[in-house]
């Protein structure tokens, strides 16, 4: 019996087809992958399933019954749930207080506390999961905060279960007690959809697939018949992408002469930030000319050793040399007008004003130039869409326009756009954080070559990614952060996985 049929979905958003025509159907209790490049189309038809977007044309079926989903309410009534890309939980409520949040008898006197707490527990056990439950979320790192929101929506009692991209943020052995859920849930006749752009996930979670590019749908294949070479000709008909054995993007680095002197140092630097993994004495240095990867288990100092390099009112002690020069007491403007770029971990919540234009957004950061003011504080705006629209163009943003809110365009365009911020003035410096989360491969191919092209231009790269294949791939050097420590630096001739993991585990001190 089919869980979820949707026939002939079309959507539109302005010029641009999201969906065209798209027949979607998942059977009660499997697994079904929704594979597709950046912008195919994937969340737009969940989002519409779920009640988020309301389809132009089409017809959505639950358990063979026609419905009408007019929101997430009317979804979550029809036992779907959906676990989003970003987090839609309350940072300042506990795990506990988010799970529960919606419960009918919530904040009336038939609301017995100990109950649904045991509930939830069980809840979260079944699966394997164990949660924090009185941490307020916005402490928890991204792994966590998806355990709660899978677990919210089996307390809601979803049968059909929509995971956005669920492995974006994932690191470590995460990906497998994901992966053993999703088996817990499927013996227990929960139906799941599993959104995703990595083709090794649709061979290791799902029972079948359906491919969407372009907003059409390319092929519905059993994953235990399909081949690897089927899906990527279905992804990427008509692109040219060479991958190496895992699955990456294949990247050439080309000898490139180094600075004579560091472009970052980093001297002894130590932070003290409340609930944060703090630096304890990091040197570092990053030569124009190279790529400096730094590996780590989330959450061991790497949020603030990318963001001390552009707020030095994050140092406790020890110094930041940029060019030669200490950046102690400059504001975070004046060292990004100093050719340093920052790109962060989170590109929605901390990268992007979302509700804002795309040229809004590409704006951000350089709103005190003289060449986009008139007198001292007059935008000149016809000015900066103008080269916001050259930049989409050289960026291959996908977007009908420059005037559209950033967030609708898909996770790799969104990134485009950031890096095509950062492209708008020369820099020396770029410091990025997991530039490639949740990234296809093409998108993947695209930031990898932008990387390649600083250090062509012997300009520094501090690259930091949880992902080894990603770090191997582009990195000349890769030092291994614990616990906020430097413990150890490889060159490109000395690369090994193995070895590598086992100093990010503190296997070897």
């Amino acid at each position: 019996m089919k869980a979820v049929e949707l026939r002939g979905i079309s959507k539109r958003f302005g010029d641009v087809v999201a969906l065209d025509n798209v027949d979607f159907s998942v059977e009660v209790g499997e697994v079904h992958g929704l594979l597709g490049e950046n912008g195919a189309g994937k969340t737009t038809l969940m989002n519409i399933l779920y009640g988020l977007y309301k389809p132009d044309s089409g017809k959505i079926f639950i358990m063979g019954e026609e419905v009408k989903i007019s929101s997430p309410l009317d979804s979550i009534r029809l036992g779907i749930g959906m676990i989003h890309q970003i987090s839609t939980l309350v940072p300042e409520f506990t795990v506990i207080e988010n799970i529960v949040l919606g419960d009918k008898s919530l904040g009336t006197f038939k609301f017995d506390v100990k109950l649904a707490r045991k509930k939830v527990k069980e809840l979260a056990d079944s699966i394997g999961f164990e949660l924090p439950f009185d941490k307020k979320v916005k402490e928890l790192p991204p792994g966590v905060k998806q355990k709660t929101e899978i677990v919210r929506a089996l307390y809601r009692e979803a049968k059909i279960l929509i995971l956005d991209e669920p492995t974006a943020y994932l690191v470590g052995d995460e990906f497998d007690q994901l992966l053993r859920a999703i088996n817990i849930l499927k013996e227990k006749g929960v139906t799941i959809i599993f959104i995703t752009h990595k083709i090794r996930e649709v061979f290791q979670a799902c029972d079948r697939v359906t491919v969407l590019k372009g907003g059409k749908v390319q092929g519905s294949l059993d994953v235990r018949k399909a081949s690897e070479d089927e899906l990527v000709s279905l992804m990427f008909e008509g692109q040219k992408i060479e991958v190496t054995d895992s699955a990456l993007p294949k990247m050439i680095l080309e000898d490139v002469e180094k600075t004579e002197s560091p472009i970052l140092k980093m001297v002894n630097v130590s932070t003290n930030v409340p609930n944060l993994k703090n630096l304890k004495n990091v040197n570092l240095e990053v030569y124009g000319g190279e790529i400096l990867g730094i590996a780590g288990i989330s959450g061991h100092g790497q949020k603030l050793l990318t963001e001390v390099v552009v707020n030095p009112n994050l140092l406790h002690s020890g110094d930041i040399l940029i060019n030669g020069k200490s950046i102690k007491g400059r504001s975070t403007v004046d060292i990004l007008k100093s050719g340093v770029f920052f790109t962060p971990e989170d590109r929605v919540l901390e990268g992007t004003l979302p509700t804002a234009s795309i040229y809004k957004n590409i704006f951000l950061g350089h709103h005190r130039e003289g060449r986009f003011l008139k007198g001292k504080s007059v935008v000149i705006w016809k000015k900066v869409r103008s080269i916001s629209r050259d930049l989409i163009k050289l960026f291959r943003v996908k977007t009908p326009n420059e005037v559209i809110e950033i967030r609708k365009l898909s996770g790799g365009n969104m990134q485009k756009v950031i890096f095509a911020r950062a492209f708008l003035n020369p820099i020396d410096l770029l410091v990025t954080h997991n530039p490639t989360a949740g990234l296809d491969m093409a998108s993947v191919k695209f930031v990898f070559e932008k990387l390649l092209e600083m250090r062509k231009s012997r300009k520094a790269v501090l690259y930091i990614n949880e992902d080894l294949d990603e770090l191997m791939a582009v990195s000349d050097r890769i030092a291994v952060i614990r616990n906020g420590q430097i413990v150890k630096v490889f060159q490109r001739k000395e690369f090994n996985k193995r070895e590598i993991g086992k100093y990010m585990a503190g296997v070897v001190e």
